[in-house]
């Protein structure tokens, strides 16, 4: 049976790819970290071999005589520019002499490069592959130099270069970051001049990859593998609310000056979290640019590929496998109903005492008797704001915050009017924001019984998704 390693398999394109390959009878091997998040493998014949691609002898094992070799395993975003150069470049030629030393019977080498390899287009044309490559980004550079070090491995055994432009699809995590506020009827387009972009459906760019690693035609050659159609920026926002059902969203242009300035805070975030940031300065360089161009028309002259999903057909299975993740969050099925209410009591309370935390510290209000303050914790925010969250789980966010600010409001006005049962609280003078009059305040304060829902929500959600991670 015929071996392919695919490294970076549990990732975006990686795990697409894995899919693939099997369906087309494939042994597939995977190259994983030890860190990596298997969730997107799990249930696949897949055999893991856990590895790096900046530790050689890590990779021995994972290229012993395999057929065929797709090289995907890179880092994106990373806070420190020279961890381009040292995952993706010298990565790159790790594998590369590992695959020499111990594939003798390799087909193809098939390295995943990028668009930005070869950098933006100068106008509206779009690039070819004969077009001199431009990079323009840490990213585009480290990428590029791989590039070349595959080509240089040519005269070993057979290579061919991809250079996907922008990837959409299920269990991508840029793009997808937009989907929360095209829900809520927003249409974020960046930059205030119009841009225009390529494209390409996950499976059509998984299934380019594929002919290209098996065509005769395409060795020692690189291809752009992108849908034609050329992009507006507020294309993609309006093919997503189309797939919502959200037409008619209020665009939001989100100035350029504003991504540069947040994309140091959150590199500086990243840091200290672990987690990937939004952005970084690297790609907000990329997308300042105007034109994110290219022509795949050599795919199609040499090996018959062809995009066959346009935004508006890939979007909407995009958006369908998103909304589907979602709800199955939101249903939160592994958890026993007694186990679910109380992590959401649990959570709940956890909130309170944090709020009561920083009340007495600011001496904002005080509880009569003294220890009424432990049932506002346990029996305000956890019971029942917790049971409200739990109840809502699935709703929108517009309906619990209405339920909870209802019910927060429902027992500060009982306080205000002296009829809550043994226990009651008095404010500060003028607190918050100056009020005195007691129903205004009222009404203030239970906006905070819809914030604790949500945020319960959330962190539900959170908790729910890591253990689907984890299994």
């Amino acid at each position: 049976m015929t071996t392919v390693l695919v490294t970076g398999a549990n990732g975006f394109i990686g795990s697409h790819l894995v899919r693939a390959l099997l369906d087309r009878g494939y042994q597939v091997r995977g190259l994983v970290r030890h860190t990596s998040d298997l969730s997107s493998l799990r249930g696949l014949p897949v055999q893991l071999t856990v590895g790096d691609v900046t530790d050689p002898d890590s990779l021995r094992a994972a290229v012993r005589g395999v057929d065929f070799v797709y090289h995907l395993g890179a880092t994106l975003l990373p806070t420190d520019p020279g961890r381009f150069f040292a995952v993706n470049t010298q990565g790159t030629v790790n594998v590369l002499q590992a695959t020499a030393e111990l594939a003798p019977d390799l087909k193809r080498f098939l390295y995943v490069s990028s668009q930005a390899a070869a950098g933006p287009a100068p106008g509206p044309t779009p690039l070819d592959e004969a077009d001199p490559a431009r990079p323009i980004s840490a990213y585009g550079d480290s990428k590029r130099e791989a590039e070349e070090r595959v080509l240089a491995y040519g005269d070993r055994f057979p290579v061919t270069i991809v250079r996907p432009s922008s990837v959409y699809g299920a269990r991508e995590r840029d793009i997808s970051r937009t989907f929360p506020a095209v829900e809520q009827g927003l249409l974020p387009v960046l930059g205030e001049e119009e841009k225009l972009l390529v494209m390409v459906y996950v499976k059509d760019l998984v299934e380019g990859m594929v002919a290209a690693a098996e065509s005769p035609a395409s060795l020692g050659k690189i291809y752009f593998l992108n849908h034609p159609e050329q992009l507006a920026g507020r294309d993609v926002p309006e093919a997503i609310a189309a797939a919502m059902g959200k037409e008619g969203g209020r665009e939001v242009r989100v100035p350029l000056n504003f991504v540069r300035l947040i994309a140091p805070l959150a590199e500086w975030q990243a840091r200290f979290s672990r987690q990937r940031p939004a952005v970084t300065r690297d790609k907000a360089r990329e997308l300042a640019q105007p034109y994110w161009l290219a022509d795949p028309g050599r795919a199609q002259r040499d090996f018959g590929w062809v995009a066959k999903h346009s935004l508006a057909e890939g979007m909407a299975i995009t958006v369908a496998a998103y909304q589907a993740e979602q709800d199955a969050v939101r249903e939160m099925a592994l958890e026993r109903p007694g186990i679910l209410w109380g992590k959401y009591t649990l959570s709940g309370s956890a909130v309170g005492v944090l709020i009561e935390i920083l009340s007495a510290v600011g001496g904002f209000y005080s509880f009569q008797p003294a220890w009424a303050v432990l049932v506002a914790i346990f029996g305000g925010f956890g019971a029942a704001l917790g049971t409200v969250a739990m109840l809502l789980r699935r709703q929108s966010a517009a309906v619990q915050f209405v339920v909870g600010s209802a019910v927060m409001g429902g027992a500060e006005y009982l306080n205000e009017k002296g009829k809550m049962p043994v226990i009651g609280w008095t404010f500060k003078p003028g607190w918050p924001l100056g009020i005195k009059k007691p129903m205004l305040r009222v009404f203030v304060l239970a906006g905070a019984g819809g914030v604790v829902v949500l945020l319960v929500n959330a962190m539900m959600r959170a908790l729910y998704r890591r253990r689907l991670r984890l299994g």
